[in-house]
């Protein structure tokens, strides 16, 4: 990173108490700024003196050999070493071009000149290394290179290093296949070597993930990433988190990380930013061009350089205040959208107590009424943040000693959706004297979502939905994605196959994302193919009820449905 954003040292500036105005003078000759600081013994700062004051002094008949202490001139503009940024903002401009940096005991550190200070920078000329190359970071480093950034993605899998160096794209997102030709190997280079970055930006996107027994999470990761960066660390860089992380984490975790292994000062030495993500899987590389940027910092100059950086890629970027403000920003986008969709889940048990389609009501009470925007129910609330941003954000309330029901609750719901779908099937087949250990199951949708498409298979609810099938003993599973690989859900323990294959001889069918493609289906020729009595599940209601219900034999059913 440029060394002018660093003060410069005082000594050529630095004139002695008792010298004279013709020594004062032979000082300011050298220095282009025309101007001198008079000082103590131990460089306690009296005054700053500038070219003009003298000529102002020899012009009121003072001797050139008179101290030029005795000089008369107005309060010194000064800029404190602990908020050098947020002073320099106050202090210099086209008026004043420089100002001495002092410390708490007054004593003159260095020297910022006007041409120094931030607003100067070339952002895109900083080398940027992204330490984690996952869904977040991957991304991220495609869209800062086609921006122009100089980028070294990290990561510690040689699995994902070796595909990305091949030019094969890791997971399903529209469009990555030509970012990752154009950039891989080019303006972003891809290792596992530690030794080899040396950069002026660090940004963290490494997994925070919770832990499954006790719901807390874990920052493991965020540690060792932080350890990487620290041994490389260097004045004037910027370390920048994006993974989602408990409040207070940036500023008590990763920060004191930094400064001791690397023997720096934040927010004197280095600046640190916290800047989420905020995309959804399957249009990251549009949305990291147009949604708004959140940026918090551990001071003015961080969340500047913050804005300077993200403000690249973004037409908007806001400068929310402190790192804990931006932390809370993330855990708030994402436990929201968590509470949403529990609410249209519950409401959807109860809507099948009552006989009633809580889809069809949903629409109604949404129609032209804009205080409601309602979602529709789903077999659950999966995904990699969605399950687990929550919890991150309950183990905020109860480090607080405060309660946090309604976010646990909305968990609780949204993670007891799979099962109840697995209880009504149960009853379905009892119901027919079926025995579902024996029937054919075939699962349609393994993505934690359809739209956009992905092929993320991380807390799928699609998943947790299985596993409770083969904790019951069922066996006979099928299953079908249009974007997840065959050897993926083969990994599951289901036999991946064909729409077709699946639908022949299936005692029940489960549609559990909602991918556009299934809107194009020839349902009713599917339909013919399953057994008779069997059950249709259509977890999106996607299709027309009307339409399933026609053929003799099948029970359509869904969630908020009998």
């Amino acid at each position: 990173m440029n060394k002018s954003f660093s003060y410069i040292e005082p000594d050529p500036y630095l004139v002695q108490k008792d010298a004279s105005i013709y020594e004062a003078m032979l000082i300011i000759e050298k220095g282009e700024e025309r101007i001198c600081f008079i000082v103590e013994k131990n460089k306690k700062l009296i005054k700053v003196i500038s070219d003009g004051d003298i000529r102002r002094a020899l012009l009121n008949k003072m001797n050139l050999n008179e101290r030029v202490i005795n000089i008369h001139n107005n309060s010194p503009k000064l800029i404190q070493e602990e908020q050098i940024f947020e002073e320099a903002e106050k202090v210099l401009s086209k008026r004043i071009l420089v100002a001495p940096v002092i410390n708490k005991n007054g004593i003159i550190v260095g020297v910022l000149r006007h041409k120094d200070i931030i607003p100067q920078i070339d952002i895109r000329s900083y080398k940027v290394t992204i330490i984690g190359l996952g869904y977040v970071g991957l991304t991220l480093g495609l869209v800062m290179a086609d921006q122009g950034f100089s980028i070294y993605g990290l990561d510690k899998d040689q699995k994902l290093i070796e595909q990305l160096k091949n030019k094969i794209a890791p997971f399903h997102e529209r469009g990555i296949e030509h970012f990752i030709n154009k950039h891989i190997n080019n303006n972003l280079k891809i290792g596992n070597d530690q030794n080899a970055i040396n950069s002026d930006i660090y940004i963290i996107t490494v997994g925070t993930p919770i832990n499954k027994l006790t719901k807390k999470p874990e920052v493991q990761n965020i540690l060792e990433a932080t350890s990487i960066i620290a041994k490389k660390l260097k004045k004037n860089d910027l370390v920048v988190l994006r993974s989602t992380v408990p409040i207070g984490c940036t500023r008590n975790v990763v920060i004191p990380n930094l400064e001791e292994i690397s023997s720096l000062k934040a927010g004197r030495d280095f600046s640190v930013a916290f800047c989420p993500e905020r995309t959804a899987e399957g249009r990251a590389l549009e949305e990291l061009k147009n949604l708004p940027q959140i940026v918090g910092g551990l001071d003015k100059k961080s969340r500047e350089l913050g804005l300077r950086l993200f403000g690249e890629n973004t037409h908007t970027v806001i400068d929310i205040g402190s790192l804990e403000a931006a932390e809370m920003c993330k855990l708030m986008d994402n436990s929201y959208r968590d509470t949403r969709f529990a609410f249209a889940n519950q409401m959807a048990e109860l809507s099948e107590k009552y006989g009633l389609n809580i889809n069809y009501l949903i629409q109604k009470v949404n129609l032209s009424y804009e205080r409601n925007t309602i979602p529709f129910p789903s077999p659950g609330v999966g995904g990699a943040c969605l399950s687990k941003d929550p919890y991150i954000l309950i183990n905020n309330f109860e480090a607080n000693n405060l309660d946090c029901p309604l976010t646990k609750a909305s968990r609780k719901i949204n993670e007891e959706a799979p099962n109840n779908i697995f209880y009504k099937t149960t009853k379905f087949m009892k119901s027919v004297g079926k025995d579902i250990t024996k029937a054919k199951i075939f699962v349609v949708g393994f993505a934690f979502k359809g739209e956009p498409e992905t092929s993320d298979l991380r807390d799928s609810t699609t998943i947790w939905f299985i596993n409770k099938l083969k904790k019951h003993k069922v066996k006979n599973l099928w299953g079908y994605d249009p974007i997840v690989k065959k050897e993926d859900i083969s990994n599951l323990g289901v036999k991946p196959c064909s729409l077709e294959q699946g639908f022949k001889n299936a005692d029940a069918v489960f549609f559990m994302n909602n991918h556009k493609s299934y809107l194009s289906l020839n349902l009713s020729l599917l339909l013919e193919f399953m057994n008779d009595p069997s059950y249709f599940f259509d977890g999106w209601n996607i299709f027309n009820s009307n339409d399933v219900i026609s053929f003799p034999g099948v029970t359509y059913s869904g969630i908020g449905l009998k």
